[in-house]
């Protein structure tokens, strides 16, 4: 009868692909830009509501003084 064994090596199980390299940073900028993009999107909405419910839920007023 004859045994057969594979030994691995650890640091081969445990090294990140190129390819997973490549592609978090390029998923962690495409986050960060749809994030942007709906804060974008819901400030455009707040800006809509008329001036009494922007008050209402503290949106600061677009006509105000800047403070120094």
């Amino acid at each position: 009868m004859t045994m057969i064994t594979y030994q691995e090596s650890d640091h081969s199980r445990f090294r990140p692909s190129s390819f997973a390299s490549f592609i978090r940073p390029a998923l962690r900028l495409t986050l960060r830009l749809r994030d942007e993009w709906q804060r974008r999107q819901t400030e455009k909405m707040l800006e809509g509501l008329p001036a009494e419910i922007r008050k209402d839920i503290g949106w600061p007023t677009t006509n105000a003084a800047p403070r120094r």
